[in-house]
């Protein structure tokens, strides 16, 4: 089960809608619908179109292994996808 935002947690839910964002945007940029985003080059289903949703708009946070998988199928590093969001 994916990790809820935390209201706790100060600035957790503005982090979470930056990362969400930046990955909305470079899916986009790259023509990847949310479905084919969560896929692998090869099919296999790693993530659901509805946790990509959930993700990009901050509802839910990704683990360190999913933005792994995002980054490899947007093409960029792990450290490009976070990199200045604050």
């Amino acid at each position: 089960m994916p990790a809820r935002v935390n209201p706790d947690v100060p600035g957790e839910a503005k982090l979470l809608r930056a990362v969400g964002k930046r990955i909305r945007g470079l899916r986009e940029k790259k023509g990847l619908t949310m479905a084919e985003l969560g896929r692998s080059a090869r099919g296999i289903v790693y993530f659901q179109r509805q946790y990509v949703w959930k993700m990009e708009t901050g509802r839910v946070a990704p683990s360190l292994a999913a933005l792994a998988h995002f980054a490899k199928r947007l093409d960029v590093t792990l450290a490009e996808l976070v990199k200045g969001i604050r």
